[in-house]
């Protein structure tokens, strides 16, 4: 059973109000099957990893084809050097989860312009913000549920920079708000989490730039390319 515990909420200057939860022992099937998320946002990496261990689940309930899963979760990770997120949207009535979202991090050939002593904030802003975006607005998700984008090595500045995005979007789209996001499965821990709260003082001096999102989908997935070297007028 998923036990997810609150340790912060992060409110919006529209007055909604998001819920922040851990379950360090839980993923996607596990929390979906207690009514913790409806929408998964999964590091895009295959084998020993979150994705690896739920895979199987998001085949069964999403009615998305394994081996297309995985062919996009290397692709994305090892020869696309554009940052992509890929949305897999739910196929199959009935289905727990909405969709899940393969997004990439530090461990993918996109990163490597970004190396640096620290994660880099705009790619880790950026990856976050869109896919709360993709999940919340066009599927409609109210319950997110985030695993490590890192590989190995999580780092607090990758869970500070989805609480930013979280708070921005819930600013920018109250209407569209999610209910709670769940930070879920292996290599996080608490102290990662630390400072969350102070996010709902930081709101009022800073908000989101869009940025250029291109659009493409392919075989019923959706790959969406992130480019931030220039600020835009809107977002998708």
């Amino acid at each position: 059973m998923a036990i997810v515990t609150p340790f912060a909420e992060l409110r919006s200057r529209g007055g909604t109000a998001t819920v922040l939860g851990a379950s360090f022992n839980a993923y996607f099937q596990e929390l979906a099957l207690a009514g913790k998320a409806d929408a998964a946002i999964v590091s895009t990496e295959n084998g020993f990893s979150p994705l690896g261990q739920s895979r199987g689940f998001f085949v069964s309930d999403l009615g998305v084809d394994g081996d297309l899963l995985a062919r996009a979760a290397d692709w994305n990770r090892f020869d696309n050097p554009r940052v992509t997120l890929v949305g897999m949207p739910s196929v199959r009535a009935g289905s727990l989860l909405r969709g899940a979202i393969l997004a990439p991090g530090r461990n993918c050939l996109s990163y490597r312009p970004y190396f640096g002593r620290r994660p880099n904030r705009d790619y880790y802003y950026n990856v976050a913000y869109q896919a709360i975006y993709l999940a919340c607005v066009e599927w409609g998700a109210k319950k997110l549920a985030i695993t490590h984008l890192s590989g190995c090595g999580y780092h607090v500045d990758m869970a500070t920079c989805t609480g930013e995005a979280l708070a921005h979007f819930c600013d920018a789209e109250p209407a569209h708000a999610p209910e709670s996001l769940v930070f879920c499965g292996c290599c996080i821990e608490d102290r990662h989490l630390l400072g969350m709260e102070r996010l709902n003082d930081e709101r009022h001096y800073t908000y989101h730039r869009p940025i250029r999102v291109e659009r493409e989908v392919r075989r019923g997935l959706i790959n969406l390319h992130l480019d931030w070297s220039k600020e835009e007028s809107g977002a998708v």
